[in-house]
């Protein structure tokens, strides 16, 4: 007769190397999940493409279609340059927080190692009131806590200074990347270009 003769040492090693398995199959599984619900998340707030502007990387934001430039341009070319990539275009001014998510979703996407962009927000220095380029109503803000700061120089506004998706005031003469936006019945008149 033959016996299989173990030891309690090799069963020791064997219970071991199982359990070590287990858990590696366990880490595995939470990792998958973890980032099936980051891509799920990040597909959330990331926009479709907007289907009315005549070129690429315009994404639907709201009733406008957004586009990200890298720049960098102080803020006044910011505007010129979002008045010439579409007929209404200016820099982007955001009414939510997911309108903000969004477009923090599209920078993330095409500057994340630069993300600081200008918006369309403008200080009226004489009344230290916030307007959007766009005439749209200022009824939504994201500001870093402690921004804006009472200054003379600092009236435009900018996205990812010190906390990714918030706001901040800056002098207009700084260069940064910027986000350009036009409304959605303005682009079945030829908006969106390259």
């Amino acid at each position: 007769m033959f016996f299989l003769h173990s030891t309690n040492k090799d069963i020791e090693e064997e219970e071991g190397e199982m359990k070590a398995a287990s858990a590696l199959v366990l880490v595995f599984l939470l990792v998958s999940v973890a980032a099936m619900t980051i891509e799920k998340r990040l597909k959330e707030f990331f926009p479709p493409k907007c289907k009315n502007a005549n070129s690429t990387n315009w994404y639907q934001v709201g009733c406008y279609c957004v586009k990200h430039f890298q720049g960098p341009v102080d803020f006044a070319t910011a505007e010129s340059n979002c008045a010439r990539q579409a007929p209404g275009g200016h820099l982007v001014s955001l009414h939510s927080e997911q309108d903000n998510n969004a477009v923090l979703s599209i920078i993330k996407k095409y500057s994340a190692s630069s993300p600081r962009t200008w918006l369309g927000g403008l200080q009226i220095p004489s009344t230290k009131t916030y307007i959007w380029t766009d005439a749209s109503p200022w009824n939504y803000q994201a500001w870093v806590p402690g921004e804006p700061r009472p200054t003379n120089s600092e009236h435009c506004v900018e996205m990812n200074w010190s906390v990714l998706g918030k706001w901040n005031d800056l002098e207009c003469w700084r260069k940064l990347g910027y986000m350009c936006a036009f409304e959605l019945q303005t682009a079945n008149e030829g908006g969106g270009q390259e």
